[in-house]
């Protein structure tokens, strides 16, 4: 019994250290390199488990004492792999992102390989109480991804890496006691001495964390810029990244501190107090800063309150208390944000009685809010950090919906305004697609919907005005003539009621071209010459709309993003190799069994029910997440919540297979038929009977339903593979389990972005019905 207490031990230990430092690394990842090479060293990294499996699979039979070595590799290799990835950016070649992008695979994926061979031993070698094991292992993934948020908010990533190691080595400890064994004093010292490193020297070693070579990450440009000194005023790590405040002084002594995010998305901090008292850098700051010409053509009743939606450095509060608003609430969803803000620009973030800043997401909280607001202004934020469960679904691509835009024109008084502060047409032509498609949806022509839209453009930043009711001709022409005065007529230009100009320019090789005063696509769609719809049907990017369901608005690629291009392949190759591998046979036989080419086929049909349980598995959670992201009061921590809950529910229901012994397949059958009803009671019953806005306490709850009985299929049929004597059997499924779940979480990603969620669901759900048909035809082939 003791030695059952210390399995399991290690296996919650084990389990809950490999998903802190999963976490740990995406978030190291995610400041050193761009999000789409955050997705592709993530994906070979969980596949580094199912590598470890099979690897154990070719050698139990060679491992003996030796996994005392293996034990000790998994702590080893971890601390190993962080602190060399601290050092590769620095060398050479490999300071590039595209250069060392191998390297980096290698050195993330290294420890999970380890992790994945103790894994296939711990549960080969104790397969009498697997569901059991299996529970424990889920329950203590849910530990992981709680104590992940709560270690990463509270302290330096450095220590959180090393809680994770430290966690691995008392797992091994834990081995060493039970079994008695002896083990390699030089691994133990050469263990405990990086972990000394990481606990004394982990402050300073944070601090310089190196950004590769990347021409995203802005942070890393300007501070390579001639002429410009820089100084890092402050740093902090949490479980929304890493948040750098740098000091910038220019050859003409003046300075500019800016805030950025995983080193990019910089966003520049307005002091209220300092453009008070500095005219010129009032008319600098602000000047370039378009919505703040807006807002001045707004009458005096209209200026009561205003909402900003990610204020970052303060631009859109200084604009809008400069503009006279009465009282401004601004939302910001990193923490670290508002810290630093609150330290560093005190006039701006709290200075001030009638401004004040809350920690949220914003579209939660206009959702979860009865205020009306006179304007609401959100300058686009396009961090592109690989916080999600995918590592696609940005944080901010929620707030550029249908429906995200419906909420904000529900927020406003009657005669509110939207104010979208965006990067370039691209973005102002999605954002015109969402409010069209909205509008369309509601009886609203097109002619009529644009009369309370005018967009203008400093040539760098187009300004997007949405009004909740029509403008009136005369505040139209007042606006117009002003924009044309103050040089707001660049790039994307419109304005209803107004007639278009147009005429030759000559050029200098005698080439004549027209010129047109607005954007002539928008004005003939406004004058009904052709559909709306037009705007992307022609366009070489995607604009089309973007809705809940398809979260996608910074996707503006059609078809498949490149950024998913290597981690599909690696899907496809996924698949292709296990069904190779099912066709040709596993070699896997029983040794109670005469008829081993009935046994090897049986075993076969056994991975390829896993393999399609790995996608039904991963497609469903996608959709439960996606969906239930949406009713949190406060998403920002919502991915590893939802993980936690999840998590939770997949490890009790394992536990109850622990009492399962015969009629496995009938089980199995039970399960997953218990899996499609769950989960369809879920979603088009529970939520829609629930609050619009659930706590953590509440969306636990209502994952714990479904996710009690996805926990089920796959310990049971490890039960079923208990029957193969072979020590291939286990470690095959637990591979192929974990192979399948890589591929799976890519091509989720890629449906989505296709052809969204709600299909993601679907196939999730026809994968779990095709699970029941093949328990049925395993039951008739083999006889069970």
């Amino acid at each position: 019994m003791k030695r059952y207490i210390s399995i399991i031990s290690i296996i919650f230990l084990l389990t809950s250290g490999t998903i802190i430092f999963e976490i740990s690394l995406s978030r190291l990842f995610s400041y050193m390199l761009s999000y789409h090479f955050v997705l592709i060293i993530i994906a070979f990294s969980i596949l580094g488990l199912g590598i470890g499996q099979m690897w154990y699979s070719k050698s139990s039979d060679k491992v003996g004492e030796s996994i005392n070595n293996w034990f000790a590799f998994v702590p080893g290799s971890l601390l190993f792999s962080y602190l060399t990835l601290l050092v590769l950016p620095r060398l050479g070649i490999f300071s590039n992102a595209n250069a060392g992008l191998l390297f980096f695979i290698i050195l993330s994926t290294l420890p999970f390989i380890f992790i994945g061979f103790i894994y296939a031993h711990l549960f080969q070698n104790n397969k009498k109480h697997i569901a059991l094991l299996y529970g424990f292992d889920l329950l203590g993934a849910a530990l992981g991804a709680l104590l992940s948020v709560l270690l990463l908010n509270s302290l330096n990533l450095g220590f959180v890496i090393g809680i994770a190691a430290s966690i691995m080595v008392l797992a091994f400890v834990i081995h060493i006691l039970s079994y008695k064994q002896g083990f390699s004093k030089i691994g133990i010292a050469a263990i405990a001495f990086l972990l000394l490193i990481l606990f004394i020297g982990g402050e300073k070693v944070l601090s310089n964390v190196p950004i590769a070579d990347d021409p995203s990450k802005d942070m890393l440009r300007l501070m390579k810029s001639p002429g410009v000194e820089t100084k890092i005023l402050a740093s902090q790590w949490s479980a929304f990244g890493k948040t750098d405040l740098v000091q910038f002084t220019y050859q003409d002594k003046s300075e500019s501190e800016v805030l950025f995010i995983d080193g990019a998305a910089g966003t520049s901090v307005i002091n209220i107090d300092e453009l008070l008292s500095d005219t010129t850098k009032l008319l600098n700051e602000l000047g370039g800063f378009p919505a703040f010409f807006s807002l001045n053509y707004l009458e005096e009743n209209e200026k009561d309150t205003a909402l900003i939606i990610g204020p970052g450095g303060g631009i859109d509060i200084a604009a809008s208390w400069i503009a006279g608003f009465k009282f401004i609430k601004a939302v910001e969803v990193n923490p670290s944000f508002v810290e630093l803000m609150e330290n560093f620009n005190q006039p701006t973030f709290g200075g001030k009685d009638n401004i004040e800043i809350f920690l949220n997401e914003g579209r939660n909280f206009v959702k979860e809010g009865n205020s009306k607001y006179d304007a609401i202004l959100l300058t686009i934020p396009i961090t592109k950090g690989g916080r999600g469960a995918d590592f696609y679904g940005l944080t901010e691509n929620y707030l550029f919906t249908v429906e995200a835009l419906n909420d904000y024109l529900e927020s406003l008084t009657e005669e509110g305004i939207i104010f979208f502060t965006m990067h370039g047409k691209s973005e102002a032509y999605k954002m015109l697609a969402n409010y069209l498609e909205l509008q369309t949806s509601k009886g609203i022509s097109t002619d009529e919907a644009l009369k309370s839209v005018y967009l203008i453009s400093n040539g760098m930043n187009p300004v997007m005005a949405i009004r909740k009711n029509v403008f009136t001709p005369e505040r139209i022409e007042e606006i117009h003539a002003a924009a044309h005065h103050h040089q707001m007529d660049g790039d994307i230009f419109f304005f209803p009621y107004i007639d278009q100009i147009n005429g030759n320019e000559t050029s200098s090789k005698d080439i004549n071209n027209t010129w047109y005063m607005f954007d002539n696509l928008l004005y003939d769609i406004s004058k009904g010459k052709y559909a709306y719809s037009k705007i992307w049907e022609a366009s070489m990017h995607n604009l089309s709309p973007s809705y809940d369901n398809t979260p996608f608005f910074f996707n503006y690629t059609r078809g498949i993003p490149e950024a998913l291009s290597i981690p599909l392949w690696l899907g496809f190759a996924i698949i292709a190799w296990v069904l190779y591998k099912i066709i040709i046979g596993w070699k896997v036989v029983s040794i109670n069994s005469d008829d081993k080419t009935k046994k090897l086929n049986s075993f076969g049909y056994l991975t390829f029910m896993v393999m399609i349980l790995g996608f039904s598995y991963f497609f469903v959670q996608a959709y439960l997440f996606q969906i239930l992201n949406l009713r949190l009061s406060n998403p920002t921590q919502s991915f590893s919540l939802l993980l936690f809950a999840f998590l939770l529910g997949n490890g009790l229901g394992s536990l109850l297979t622990s009492f399962f012994k015969t009629s496995l397949p009938k089980a199995l059958m039970i399960a997953t038929s218990a899996i499609i009803v769950a989960s369809l009671i879920t979603v088009f019953i529970l939520l829609s009977i629930s609050k619009s806005h659930l706590s953590g306490m509440e969306i636990a709850l209502l994952l714990l339903l479904p996710s009690f009985f996805i926990g089920m299929p796959f310990p049971i049929i490890l039960k079923m593979g208990i029957t193969y004597q072979d020590k291939k059997a286990i470690p095959i499924l637990l591979g192929v389990s974990s192979m399948a779940g890589v591929a799976a979480s890519v091509f989720a990603i890629v449906i989505a972005i296709s052809i969204g969620y709600k299909m993601v669901f679907l196939l999730g759900l026809i994968g779990y019905g095709l699970l029941i048909l093949l328990v049925i035809g395993y039951k008739m082939i083999f006889k069970t």
